[in-house]
C-alpha cells in the first residue's frame, strides 16, 4: 500500500469538506510524512486559532490512517509555511526565558505547550545554549517545559 497516495487522498476528501481551493502535496521523510497545504482566501479557516485547525486535521489524519493501515502513522500538517512561522515565534518565546534563567540563575517554566513546540524549545536551547538545560516535568494539563542552567539542572 502506497502512504502517500493514501495520505493524499485522504487529506483531500478532508480538505474538500472544509475548504474550496486549496494546493496539496505529501512527502515521505524517512517514514514522517509531511502534508504541505497551500491556500490564498482560507488559511485562516484551514489553520485555526492559535493552530488548533492544523492541530485537529493532523490528529483526524493519524486516526485515519492507523485504521486503514493498522499502524501508527506520523503525520506534520503545515499549511502556506505556519509551521516555519511557529518555529520562529517559539525560538523568540525560548530566548526571552534563557535570558531570564541567566539572569536570574535559576529555573524558568512555560506552561501550556503542546507536545511537538516543547520539542522545538528543546532543539534550540540544547544548539543554542550549551549552558544550559531544557526538560519536561509534570502531567497532562500540568506538564510545563524547564530551562535551567545545566549546573541547577543535574541535581534534579
Amino acid at each position: 500500500m502506497d502512504k502517500v497516495k493514501l495520505i493524499k487522498s485522504e487529506t483531500k476528501e478532508l480538505l474538500d469538506k472544509i475548504v474550496d481551493k486549496y494546493e496539496l502535496d505529501v512527502s515521505d521523510d524517512e517514514g514522517a510524512f509531511h502534508v504541505t497545504i497551500k491556500t490564498d482566501e482560507e488559511t485562516p479557516v484551514v489553520i485555526g486559532r492559535h493552530g488548533e485547525t492544523i492541530k485537529a486535521i493532523q490528529k483526524l489524519l493519524e486516526v485515519i490512517l492507523y485504521k486503514k493501515v493498522g499502524e501508527s502513522v506520523e503525520i506534520l500538517v503545515n499549511v502556506n509555511d505556519y509551521r516555519e512561522k511557529q518555529k520562529e515565534r517559539l525560538e523568540e518565546l525560548a530566548e526571552r526565558y534563557v535570558q531570564k534563567t541567566k539572569d536570574l540563575r535559576s529555573a524558568s517554566y512555560i506552561r501550556g505547550l503542546s507536545s511537538y513546540e516543547r520539542k522545538l524549545i528543546h532543539e534550540h536551547v540544547t544548539e543554542q545554549h550549551p549552558d544550559l538545560a531544557s526538560y519536561s516535568t509534570g502531567e497532562g494539563k500540568d506538564r510545563r517545559l524547564v530551562i535551567d542552567l545545566k549546573e541547577n539542572a543535574k541535581e534534579e
